[in-house]
């Protein structure tokens, strides 16, 4: 068992290693892309969190009132 486990192990790492050079090399032909991808996904963030602190917020002014 212990072995088997091992091996899992490995491979999850060999799988993340492959992912991060796929991703580099994505990064390194289109950085242009690349920063739109991650300019959306930092936006899409950033709408969530202010969409919760607005909610929190009226949910703090319902309990005021």
């Amino acid at each position: 068992m212990q072995s088997v486990l091992v091996q899992a192990k490995a491979a999850v790492r060999i799988a993340m290693y492959l992912a991060i050079a796929y991703f580099v090399i994505k990064l390194w032909q289109d950085p242009h892309g690349s920063a739109r991808a991650t300019m959306g996904f930092i936006e899409g963030v950033g709408h969530f969190f202010a969409a919760v602190i607005n909610k929190l917020g009226a949910f703090a002014k319902g309990l005021s009132d």
